[in-house]
């Protein structure tokens, strides 16, 4: 197929043994696989889609630069989630445990329990909304080692302050990423040693899209998404999930309430992998696919190819792709070899559509669920917590050419004319690229040109 090179070598195990009907005795506590935890859209954990051994040896030459472009790691939810998760604590839990109570519910006694003795924890407010949590500094921090281990000439663990550099937006949960990926790499509280850029304000280099109007009004679309939730398909599933719950009349969940329920679930089990999260046994692997295409559709209309005019998203990245490819291109021996960037989830899939990866054949509607089982704008994968694009340059003696390997979450990133195994010429990668290298950025970022 014509976009096969463009994506990431992936084994979807969890596509083939996920639900394919419905099943109303689904008991998550009892589920040995949970194959919706790999399909939690942008709430995924990394662990759960990461490759387990980057090959450093794909070339022959010499490695000796390395960029990498991440999101933030596990979080706090933000403001909105908070605003909509404890109104529904504080009215349909008390809801939910009443309906079991009085014999209406199909709950597992286990998922039961886990509802039951949950509480809504008064200490995360919006005042530390979206921070960084433990498990999601943890994940950075096994990350950095990891290509460390695969990579310790170009990351060796004493930092020197000539070889690295460093970078993150405005926000918290940028900040504890870099420092936690600083730690992984140079030891405990090592970040505090390090230097770490100050973000800069307006940050077109992080957050592009930040000060572009075009971008407002391109991503201001919810048509193919609410015509997806006012779907049969979809409805059926909203049903399924207020039947489990054995809810009636007015307390019936709305979608909304739905989804604020299912993140509940997931941002629970994100932070605490030993217990069985609250509420994720109302909602069957099945019924959990629905929900994941409604936030693809979401992301896919305004940070992917289905933003109009997509060329606006080519282009938003302007100044990371130079960052990128001055990078690669670059013999200075006074420039840094190692640069981390850390930015979220609307900037990371913009950069994705600027690479021209993740691109489907066919867009996705409200009306090709099925067709698009095997999408590869899947956000669960391209985009979950800690989600990160590595690219690292060869010196290939004797040749003008030097290699470069993309990876993507520790596998290898096919770019459109590379081979499978993630491994590009610079110049190839100059040349697919070339419209950025010379361009005004701060004309062309905000531009359909």
């Amino acid at each position: 197929m014509k976009f096969l090179a463009v994506a990431i070598i992936f084994v979807t195990v969890a596509s083939a043994i996920s639900q394919t009907a419905p099943d109303p005795t689904y008991c998550y506590a009892s589920d040995p696989i949970r194959s919706q935890q790999p399909r939690w859209a942008d709430r995924t954990s990394n662990e759960f889609i990461r490759g387990h051994s980057v090959n450093p040896q794909v070339s022959s030459c010499t490695p000796a630069r390395f960029w990498l472009y991440m999101r933030h790691g596990d979080r706090l939810p933000s403001t909105n989630d908070i605003n909509r998760m404890v109104p529904f604590t504080n009215t349909q839990h008390p809801n939910i445990i009443n309906a079991y109570n009085a014999g209406h519910s199909s709950l597992c006694p286990p998922d039961f329990t886990a509802i039951n003795t949950w509480r809504w924890d008064s200490n995360i407010t919006v005042a530390i909304e979206q921070f960084l949590t433990v498990s999601g500094w943890n994940i950075v921090k096994e990350l950095a080692r990891r290509y460390q281990r695969a990579f310790p000439t170009l990351l060796p663990p004493i930092y020197d302050r000539t070889r690295f550099s460093f970078r993150h937006t405005d926000r918290q949960r940028t900040q504890a990423t870099v420092r936690a990926f600083a730690d992984g790499l140079f030891g405990e509280n090592a970040y505090r040693n390090v230097i770490i850029q100050d973000p800069p304000n307006p940050d077109p280099l992080l957050r592009p899209h930040d000060n572009c109007p075009a971008y407002d009004v391109a991503s201001n679309t919810q048509a193919e998404r609410d015509r997806w939730q006012n779907s049969q398909e979809f409805q059926a599933t909203l049903t399924r999930i207020n039947d489990k719950l054995g809810l009636t009349g007015n307390q019936r969940l709305s979608a909304r309430q739905a989804r604020t329920m299912w993140e509940i679930c997931q941002f629970h089990q994100l932070w605490d992998t030993t217990q069985d999260a609250p509420f994720c046994g109302a909602i069957s692997p099945f019924d959990n696919l629905r929900l994941e295409y409604f936030e693809d559709i979401d992301e896919y209309y305004t940070s992917g190819y289905g933003l109009n005019p997509v060329r606006l998203a080519e282009n938003l990245n302007c100044p990371l792709m130079q960052d990128l490819i001055s990078f690669l291109t670059s013999n200075d021996p006074n420039e840094e070899t190692v640069r981390i960037r850390s930015a979220h989830q609307t900037s990371f899939q913009l950069f994705l559509v600027s690479l021209g990866v993740f691109r489907d054949e066919k867009p996705l509607l409200a009306t090709n669920f099925a067709q698009q089982s095997n999408r590869l704008w899947r956000t669960s994968y391209i985009s979950p917590m800690a989600t990160n694009i590595v690219a690292v340059r060869y010196n290939c003696a004797g040749v003008d050419n030097d290699d470069v390997l993309f990876l993507m979450n520790e596998k290898p990133l096919v770019i459109p004319g590379c081979a499978s195994t993630g491994l590009c010429k610079v110049r190839d990668i100059v040349a697919r690229y070339s419209r950025f290298i010379s361009a005004n950025c701060a004309t062309l970022s905000c531009s359909t040109l």
